[in-house]
């Protein structure tokens, strides 16, 4: 089997990924290490890859989503960052981990992603499908933004704040979580709508089936639009963001050894 190593750039980082290497090129795979450099614009080749090892954070996990996403190709986590959400391996666990999972004794999760379309004076782009969520919120500390947000073709409510947040449930504990979201199970199939302190307090977050279009008209000057916390660009009043189920998957390995329930209380120090 080949394996892609998609790797932080930090020192302990690349020192785990050299260990993986090591250990999946004894069980005779065939390995590649790619040091993920952000600003950089050079991706790896994913010919005849069938599986991504991310050895990182939660947001170089992102990034690998976002790069195997329309080729399928399952992903498993080893942390080297803070957090720890979607890498849910821990370093001393990683290669009984790695054997189960290349014995096939575990089986990827499947993870819904987002879609966002950015329109613009008649035209319309693709921004790219993402893992976590989609992001309008002001550009400048001082400044309100203000969103018309329309469900189904169906104006809903307009926004005085400092944002809002279209999540999936993979993204609920994410970014959308702090906004006072709740906490969707990741394998279920959803969008999630999450105004960021707005000014009209009975504003609350609203959950949509997964067939339904969000779209975001923005109306004021200094708006930014962020995607999975990693990529954005500035908007101009008028522009608008069409957020909806992307096409695409993302296939992850989780932790045999842990649920997702007993990540919840070891992250969120539940009692």
């Amino acid at each position: 089997m080949k394996v892609l190593l998609f790797v932080k750039d930090t020192p302990s980082a690349v020192e785990t990924a050299q260990r993986v290497k090591e250990f999946l090129s004894s069980e005779g795979h065939k390995v590649e290490i790619f040091i993920n450099k952000r600003h950089l614009l050079e991706k790896p080749s994913l010919e005849d890859v069938k599986l991504l090892v991310v050895v990182g954070g939660d947001g170089t996990f992102l990034a690998g989503a976002r790069l195997v996403a329309k080729y399928s190709i399952p992903i498993l986590g080893i942390n080297e960052g803070r957090f720890g959400f979607l890498t849910e391996v821990e370093r001393e666990e990683m290669e009984e981990v790695l054997l189960r999972v290349l014995k096939e004794k575990v089986k990827p999760q499947k993870r819904m992603m987002l879609r966002a379309i950015l329109k613009r004076e008649g035209e319309e782009k693709s921004m790219g499908d993402f893992l976590n969520d989609v992001v309008l919120s002001k550009e400048s500390l001082a400044r309100m933004v203000e969103v018309d947000v329309f469900i189904q073709g169906e104006h809903v409510l307009r926004v005085y704040g400092d944002g809002v947040i279209v999540s999936s449930p993979t993204g609920s504990t994410a970014y959308a979580l702090s906004a006072g979201g709740p906490i969707i199970y990741p394998m279920s199939e959803a969008l999630l709508f999450v105004p960021i302190c707005p000014h009209t307090l009975s504003n609350r977050p609203l959950v949509l089936p997964p067939s339904f279009e969000i779209t975001l008209k923005n109306l004021s000057e200094g708006a930014y639009l962020t995607l999975d916390g990693q990529e954005g660009l500035s908007l101009k009043k008028g522009d608008s963001v069409v957020v909806k189920k992307s096409d695409f998957y993302c296939f992850m390995y989780p932790n045999p050894k842990r649920s997702f329930f007993e990540i919840l209380r070891e992250k969120l120090r539940w009692g």
